[in-house]
């Protein structure tokens, strides 16, 4: 019998007392699919565990009643919950925290502000570790259960190594039969090699009459037995040996250290390990007076693999790139070794899509320069996933011993902020770490906390900029344009603050309620008895990635009661190149609800009208950047000219932005360009003055 989908999913409990990162925590679970059940403070949390337990618990450290180090330890207390992994949840760099965490029994911990695109591999990881443990655990009960079942076997020997006796145990066999090495001594039995050990053992023992341990190895018909030998004197003139066959215990070892060692995804050394032997790496250097590179480097467009192609696309595309630089970088490059193979050649994976290189015996930043370049170049072949060749870049930071960091913490952090600003700086290119990129990284995750802190405290406004008919003045629709006014910095520009938004995953909660806000406005004014245009509101690619984006807006349009007919869905040109079938399904079904769609800023990205075809497109936008040089740039003049052409002919509605001067405006007009939005008209305004200019019904541009 078939159990159904949703048995299949692992449920994480979220203990959280703040609804907004609850919200963000869930949704972002949601699409790792996990089932999802939430705590708003300890005491809840603990009503709840009292049910069937969950497969993961992540747990914020400052909750109301109980906090979370104490439902921590009522966890490990319950029997049933004691290996219950359990990630916690600290501020940045609050290591008392993190260390009473730990003390508490926690699993991990995530560090505030979080890192919403990474928080779904950590939560897998961490599953998938505490699984793989357990698993781990059981295997090794069940050898101890077989080897503590099966007797050794006992060799009496005379202090010569001369075998005088022997007891065979249940399953074992020696090297050679009982009748071929009784009466015989250990080096005409053994291999040379081996008997010298056992004699050394047989000659200690026999002269300090205490107990001998040796360990050797044989190769048995079906392949190589370790084993351990413990030699104890038996009388004056002989001793007994003890032989247990540690095979399977050697490979469990061996097996536990490559889990704690080792990324079980990739076979790389893991965080640990790379920590590890960085810290030494960095003392050799520091005796040689020697400069050492780390390179952090973290591919671009991984989450967008994940999106388009499932999680285990994206499994398969780490092991490619991983397989791909361990084969094509050459063996002096890398100095982070694993425990058990240290002459070999391999990288670090931190987690996700973050991979680590270290140069020792540095000679010049030209030779970091030449592997950067070599590892982008290595990944701009495409991967074969699914079908389909992907091609992934990457963004790489680059850290140097001493004069970026004395410690493995310290440059590892440094190295890690190189490589958001090579993100930010437009991606697939390396940045050698700067003093100021801490400045600027301390402003962003101030910025960042600040927004987070907007959204709860309701610090974001919308301003409505009127789109009139080229004819008359009439007003035919509204843009809604996001503003945000902060308590101590004023207004902010969004320019400043939607990059932010976009890269740490709260673009998600600030667009929802950017067109909650704009369907709530466009009812109220509905209900003032105005007759009202249609309101455009601008949507993220990273919002249209979540999960039932489109499903959402149905439900915000029947919530606030407006005409589906009046809401329009700005795009970007990106998000329609990701023409994954499931999207392309609910912008059709939106589409026959009544919901219009645009292309803003039309010209400045891919243009290409193969989407026109797949997506239900009613309206492109002319951005500005092309209106703002007419009539006088004749390439401005020519683009902005066909654009209109190929609307009409497509049977699009088009709009000129950023309309400024009458100059454009009689242009526009002359190339039958029927709808425009800019300064001429009117600025970006607040609800109050456009209702004035509803009741107005149009407008007229200054002489």
């Amino acid at each position: 019998m078939q159990l159904p989908e949703a048995a299949t999913r692992p449920r994480v409990l979220i203990v959280d007392d703040d609804p907004v990162m609850r919200m963000l925590e869930q949704e972002t679970l949601a699409q790792f699919d996990f089932e999802v059940s939430v705590a708003a403070d300890g005491d809840e949390a603990i009503e709840l565990l009292a049910g069937p337990p969950p497969a993961l618990v992540l747990l914020d450290v400052d909750i109301p009643g109980v906090d979370g180090f104490a439902v921590c330890r009522h966890i490990r207390q319950r029997w049933d919950m004691s290996e219950l992994p359990v990630i916690m949840v600290t501020g940045m760099d609050d290591i008392e925290s993190i260390n009473q965490a730990y003390e508490s029994g926690a699993s991990d911990f995530i560090s505030k502000p979080i890192n919403w695109p990474l928080l779904g591999h950590r939560a897998r990881y961490v599953l998938r570790s505490a699984q793989e443990a357990r698993q781990l655990r059981e295997l090794e009960e069940k050898q101890a259960a077989i080897v503590r079942a099966m007797p050794d076997m006992i060799f009496l020997m005379d202090r010569y190594g001369v075998h005088l006796d022997y007891k065979a145990g249940f399953g074992a066999e020696p090297f050679v039969p009982a009748n071929e090495f009784l009466g015989r001594k250990v080096s005409e039995v053994l291999p040379s090699d081996v008997a010298e050990v056992i004699l050394l053992g047989v000659e200690r023992a026999s002269e300090h009459g205490d107990l001998q341990s040796v360990v050797y190895k044989l190769t048995m018909p079906d392949g190589v037995h370790h084993y351990e030998g413990r030699i104890a004197p038996c009388g004056r003139k002989a001793v007994v040996m003890v032989v247990r066959d540690i095979t399977l215990q050697k490979r469990s070892d061996e097996k536990i250290l490559r889990l704690a060692y080792f990324d079980t995804l990739t076979g790389m050394p893991n965080r640990e390990s790379f920590l590890e032997k960085l810290d030494l790496e960095l003392l050799r250097a520091s005796r040689a007076q020697r400069q050492v590179a780390l390179l952090f480097l973290d591919l671009d467009g991984f989450k967008r693999v994940n999106d388009t192609f499932g999680h285990s696309a994206g499994d398969y595309l780490l092991q490619a790139v991983a397989a791909r630089l361990k084969e094509k970088l050459r063996a002096g490059d890398v100095v982070t070794r694993p425990a058990l193979e240290e002459g070999s050649l391999h990288l670090a994976r931190l987690g996700g899509d973050e991979f680590t290189i270290v140069l020792p015996d540095l000679e010049s930043t030209q030779t970091v320069s030449m592997v950067a370049e070599r590892l982008q170049a290595l990944l701009t072949r495409p991967f074969r996933i699914s079908s389909q060749d992907i091609t992934v870049s990457a963004s790489i930071g680059i850290a140097i011993f001493p004069e970026d960091g004395d410690d493995a913490v310290t440059l590892l952090k440094h190295a890690h902020t190189a490589m958001y600003h090579a993100k930010d700086q437009g991606r697939n290119n390396w940045q050698l770490y700067d003093r100021s990129f801490t400045a600027e990284t301390m402003v962003r995750i101030r910025l960042e906390n600040d927004l987070r802190k907007g959204l709860q405290r309701d610090e974001f406004r919308l301003l409505y900029q009127p789109q009139v008919s080229a004819d008359d003045g009439t007003i035919v629709g509204l843009e809604a344009l996001i503003r945000w006014q902060h308590p101590e910095r004023g207004l902010v520009s969004p320019a400043q603050f939607i990059p932010v938004a976009e890269d740490s995953g709260l673009i998600v909660a600030l667009g929802d309620w950017v067109l909650r806000t704009a369907c709530r406005q466009l009812r109220s004014w509905q209900e003032m008895g105005l007759a009202t245009p249609r309101v455009a509101v601008n949507v993220s690619a990273r919002q249209l990635r979540t999960h039932d984006f489109l499903g959402s807006v149905a439900t915000i349009i029947a919530a606030t009661g407006i005409e589906a007919s009046q809401l329009e869905l700005e795009l970007t040109e990106s998000i329609l190149m990701e023409p994954e079938p499931r999207r392309i399904d609910g912008f059709h079904r939106l589409r026959k609800l009544g919901v219009h769609f645009s292309i803003d800023d039309f010209g400045t990205g891919y243009s290409s009208l193969s989407y026109v075809k797949r997506f239900p497109i009613g309206m492109l936008k002319i951005d500005q950047s092309f209106v703002r040089g007419l009539p006088d740039n004749a390439d401005d003049a020519g683009i902005t000219t066909a654009i209109i052409a190929m609307a009409h002919s497509l049977g699009l509605e088009v709009i000129a932005e950023g309309v400024e001067t009458h100059a454009q405006l009689e242009f526009l007009r002359q190339a039958n360009c029927p709808k425009m939005q800019g300064y001429l008209f009117s600025r970006p305004r607040p609800p109050e003055e456009v209702e004035h200019l509803l009741r107005q019904g149009s407008i007229k541009p200054p002489p």
